[in-house]
């Protein structure tokens, strides 16, 4: 059998129904290097998502690999849970806080897998440090509309797109969800529930997966205020937005507001391994420190928590990313990414509006047409709310016919080309993006 039929004998994709995932024809990748792809067909693709927003140094970096072994040959694993450790989470937790603000007194770190897990234990800790305090009630977490934080289960209950809520509803008082950009909204909803039952909130700093929501510059700052005026923890959800994908090492530099926490992950090791980071500020830590009751613990602990090899690949890959300036190319390239799509889509009656931040970018089209129940196997209709509106379908797809993989979402398209990127390749990009708005 080949790998695709064995593909579809044995392997799920998360988002392909089911019952239609042994008539999927999933498309086998076999090579890459910077910002494109290759199929086992040939076939040559430009990565125009990071692979899920988190390639950040692009494809085929051999640094990140020859890191990765040595540490491998050496000192693959070993548990840190108890009172062992091993080099490299030291280093790495090292050069996250001397990379972070110093305003935002993050220094303490725990490194997990996944995205998820990282939100999973910021999650714990607050309602750890609330406890510990004496406030018990303090349970309740806030999100926005649009965020998306995980797939575990706080993770997923906080996240408040419709398509992850499809066989287990979040429990409604535990979770609650406020608009976007409304800090009012935010404390109405505190004084009617009652401040002291709330533990944290947790912000995308970008709503990456929303469509690339950039908020605006006051909102964080009315958020951190009404927060420190009712005892409620922030989280910044840098999962995407860190490492320079907005321009920045990390997108709370653009807003000059610190939470307790921040959650990272992607573009930590660029893919290259799994790996996540919960950063914890002092405020947090110390009260876990002083206040914890003699014989208690966090224990919060995965058995590959603190893992020597992922965190060798990330340290490697940060270099890469200081070496090679991709911080500023992102904010440079970004930029011209964004004037490019004003300029090639000004006329054009289709789009509503155009977003973007460093090398993340979103087109927001007019609903124009309904969407269809399935496309490429994936359910649309969900609670009402589709996964994706069929201009959007119908544009991603022309866009993979020229040879650019971007992602729909809702009325949205996203693009978040990896921080390496030049101005030709950007060129490139929208010269398929504007082509492909031409037939859609």
């Amino acid at each position: 059998m080949s790998n695709l039929d064995l593909d579809k004998k044995h392997l799920s994709h998360a988002y392909i129904e089911p019952r239609k995932s042994k008539f999927y024809g999933a498309k086998e990748v076999v090579d890459a290097k910077g910002i494109r792809i290759k199929l086992s067909n040939g076939e040559e693709l430009i990565d125009g998502l990071s692979g899920l927003w988190n390639v950040n140094v692009g494809h085929g970096r051999k640094e990140i690999a020859k890191a990765a072994n040595k540490q491998m040959e050496k000192l693959p694993y070993y548990p840190s849970a108890f009172e062992y450790t091993t080099e490299p989470p030291i280093k790495l937790a090292e050069k996250l806080t001397s990379l972070l603000p110093r305003k935002s007194k993050i220094e303490k770190f725990i490194f997990g897998l996944t995205g998820s897990d990282a939100n999973e234990t910021a999650f714990r800790l607050a309602r750890m440090f609330h406890t510990i305090r004496g406030d018990n009630k303090r349970k309740k977490i806030i999100s926005r509309k649009y965020s998306y934080h995980g797939f575990t289960k706080s993770a997923v209950s906080a996240t408040t797109l419709p398509l992850y809520h499809l066989w287990e509803k979040p429990d409604p008082n535990l979770y609650f969800e406020v608009p976007l950009y409304d800090a009012d909204a935010l404390e109405d909803l505190i004084l009617k529930e009652g401040p002291d039952t709330f533990s944290v909130i947790i912000l995308e700093p970008v709503m990456a997966n929303g469509g690339v929501h950039i908020s605006p510059k006051n909102y964080f700052k009315k958020v951190r205020e009404i927060c420190d005026k009712y005892g409620i923890l922030m989280i910044f959800d840098e999962i995407i937005t860190a490492f320079g994908r907005t321009g920045k090492w990390f997108c709370m530099e653009h807003y000059g507001v610190y939470p307790e926490f921040i959650s990272l992950s992607k573009g930590i090791t660029s893919g290259y391994l799994p790996l996540s980071a919960t950063g914890i500020s002092k405020k947090v830590w110390k009260e876990i420190e002083n206040k914890t009751p003699p014989g208690l613990f966090f224990g919060g602990a995965l058995t590959s928590s603190n893992h020597a090899t992922s965190c060798s690949a990330a340290l490697a890959n940060i270099d890469i990313i200081e070496k090679e300036k991709l911080v500023d190319n992102s904010k440079i390239q970004g930029k011209y990414l964004l004037d490019q799509l004003k300029a090639k889509f000004k006329n054009n009656p289709k789009v509503k509006e155009i977003r973007g931040l460093g090398l993340m970018a979103g087109i927001n089209w007019k609903n124009n047409r309904e969407a269809p129940e399935n496309f490429m196997g994936r359910k649309k209709l969900l609670a009402n709310k589709r996964y994706a509106d069929q201009y959007s379908l119908d544009f991603v797809n022309e866009c993979l016919k020229r040879g650019l993989i971007v992602r729909p979402v809702g009325p949205n398209t996203v693009i978040a080309p990896p921080l390496c990127s030049t101005k030709k390749e950007i060129d490139e990009i929208v010269a398929i993006l504007e082509e492909s708005s031409k037939v859609a």
